[in-house]
């Protein structure tokens, strides 16, 4: 385990920045982001060969004390700040940059990024987190997000964190975006042509919506499709984070006339099968990451799915609901509902069922594999071939 040192002990020295490399820098900003945008706890999935969710840290437990300490915070912001400032200087005086123009961005960019966690970690019980993740085809999709804090008196105001679930569904996602029904597949459209159409993509308790942007920022990169993203939530708090998130990656006019991403308010125990708004036609993707925590979570889905799931037809290609639930040991009730209400091939064939189990594990913090795991369950839920009415 890494012990890790406050900014005023680590970081090279504000007057004497222009003198260091441009690589000495770098792994200055690393370490910065490895403090101030600490990794979502279980969300380090376990795959030979490939790098994980996060930076690969495996600090000791000071970091918290001092991640926490505002003066600590406040010199971290005028180190990134005069770095910015002094950039041009530090092309001038770093002979090893064979590319200034290439590494300079590259570096403003880190610190840009990190000035904006840094403030956003001086408001009390928010953290500001980036992720990243890597596309083969598309090169890297990155979220900002806000996480507020929990609600103490309200156990439903859990969505203001993001979650590992989360994470693992976002990764996979971008990884091989044709599982979940975003890739070139062409459907008969209503014209009777083929087509590619306009897609319409929701998010189950999308908390502070890693999923749904993951989404609308890929299938930006793509280029190639309309799509509605709906990210859905309940409680209140919840929902105006939500919003903002929603507002710091797809400002006014970004996504242009090809992505549309809102948020709504979506009630599981209340939803009416006429719906409303947004909510008024079915989807062509649903997504659901760590959202069942109650034991009637999994039956109020099942109704909401009956509505919001496309059924299979001759114009469209079978709609699925994407789920990801971490098995804890004080929710082994509640996550069990799920095939207990979703069966597998069900006499019903007019039943939304799983159609799929795939079981994951993720480092739980970042410590040696198989000290500490945390282990998913990837479920593929749609109507049966034969079944729809």
């Amino acid at each position: 385990m890494t012990t890790i040192h406050p900014p005023t002990s680590h970081l090279p020295p504000i007057a004497k920045i222009t003198t260091y490399t441009s690589a000495q820098l770098l792994d200055a900003l690393i370490y910065l982001r490895l403090l101030y945008n600490p990794e979502v706890r279980g969300s380090r999935r376990i795959r030979a060969g490939l790098e994980s969710i996060g930076a690969p840290s495996r600090f000791n437990d000071d970091s918290d004390i001092i991640r926490s300490d505002t003066f600590e915070r406040s010199y971290a912001i005028r180190w990134l700040t005069a770095l910015i400032a002094r950039m041009e200087d530090i092309q001038e005086s770093t002979s090893v940059l064979q590319q200034p123009q290439v590494h300079s961005e590259m570096l403003i960019q880190q610190a840009a990024s990190l000035l904006a966690i840094c403030a956003g970690v001086a408001a009390a019980g928010t953290v500001q987190r980036v992720f990243s993740f890597e596309s083969d085809e598309l090169g890297r999709i990155e979220i900002q997000l806000t996480d507020i804090p929990l609600d103490n008196h309200d156990y439903t105001s859990v969505g203001g964190q993001t979650w590992g679930g989360a994470c693992v569904l976002a990764e996979m996602i971008v990884e091989h975006p044709e599982r979940f029904g975003l890739g070139d597949t062409p459907f008969l459209g209503n014209d009777g042509c083929l087509g590619r159409g306009d897609l319409r993509i929701l998010e189950l308790g999308a908390g502070t919506g890693l999923v749904g942007l993951t989404v609308a920022k890929l299938l930006a990169a793509m280029g190639n499709r309309r799509a509605t993203v709906v990210a859905t939530d309940f409680h209140p708090s919840i929902l105006a984070n939500l919003t903002a998130n929603i507002d710091a990656n797809f400002p006014a006019g970004d996504g242009g006339d090809m992505i549309t991403v809102v948020s709504h308010f979506l009630d599981w125990s209340s939803f009416s099968s006429s719906g409303s708004g947004v909510l008024s036609e079915p989807f062509d993707v649903i997504l659901g990451a760590d959202i069942i925590y109650e034991a009637e979570h999994a039956t109020w889905i099942k109704n909401c799915l009956k509505s919001l799931l496309r059924c299979q037809g001759s114009s469209h290609p079978p709609s699925i609901f994407h789920l990801v639930i971490p098995l804890r040991p004080t929710h082994t009730f509640e996550s069990s509902t799920i095939e207990n209400v979703f069966q597998i091939a069900p006499q019903n064939h007019t039943e939304p069922a799983i159609l799929s189990k795939e079981t994951i594990f993720c480092e739980a913090h970042g410590d040696d594999i198989g000290n500490d795991l945390v282990e998913y369950v990837y479920y593929r839920i749609g109507f049966p071939t034969s079944g729809c009415l």
